[in-house]
């Protein structure tokens, strides 16, 4: 685990994020005492603070999505992150529909960002291709609900003149067809 980019991490959120009691007792947490937080110390802070589990969700998600927007600032996903997030998710016991039930536009707006980045050349590689894999990772999103976010900036590829073998997008034949038709 890279505690000193976890640390530093949440030292920017909490200077630069306007959080509640709560969320700044956690971020406190994880600077300082990253090694003993839990699950359940998660919920005895929440218990303090008379935080309902629904609210709590919220902003606990809140306080991931901020760490994914710092790890993402260079545009890259180490492993290190990837296993910071993971950690994340584990201690505040995200489960694998959370991000997309709670935070969807949040997540909508993440993943648009990188995607009209890696498809500006309008060519996928191989290393943009893991990186798309990686973002579905760390959202815990389905293949489908992925294809579907990818697909706005494929479509924008394919009129570029792309061809769709290099788009690392999935379109059915009646899609693809109508897309061409429409060029």
């Amino acid at each position: 685990m890279n505690t000193e980019k976890l640390s530093s991490a949440f030292f920017k959120i909490q200077n630069e994020v306007e959080l509640e009691d709560y969320q700044k007792v956690i971020c406190n947490n994880i600077i300082s005492h990253q090694n003993t937080l839990t699950p359940d110390r998660i919920n005895d802070i929440l218990s303090e603070y008379n935080v309902q589990k629904l609210v709590a969700k919220k902003g606990l998600l809140n306080l991931i999505l901020q760490y994914i927007n710092i790890a993402l600032e260079d545009n890259i996903l180490t492993h290190k992150e990837r296993r910071n997030i993971e950690l994340l998710k584990m201690w505040f016991s995200i489960k694998e529909s959370d991000f997309w039930q709670y935070t969807y536009s949040d997540i909508e707006n993440i993943i648009t960002y990188q995607l009209k980045r890696i498809y500006l050349d309008d060519y996928i590689t191989e290393e943009e291709a893991l990186f798309k894999v990686d973002l579905q990772d760390i959202f815990d999103l389905s293949f489908d609900q992925m294809n579907d976010l990818v697909k706005n900036e494929a479509i924008t590829s394919l009129k570029h003149g792309a061809d769709a073998l290099d788009l690392d997008c999935y379109f059915t034949p009646k899609e693809y067809f109508r897309i061409k038709s429409s060029t």
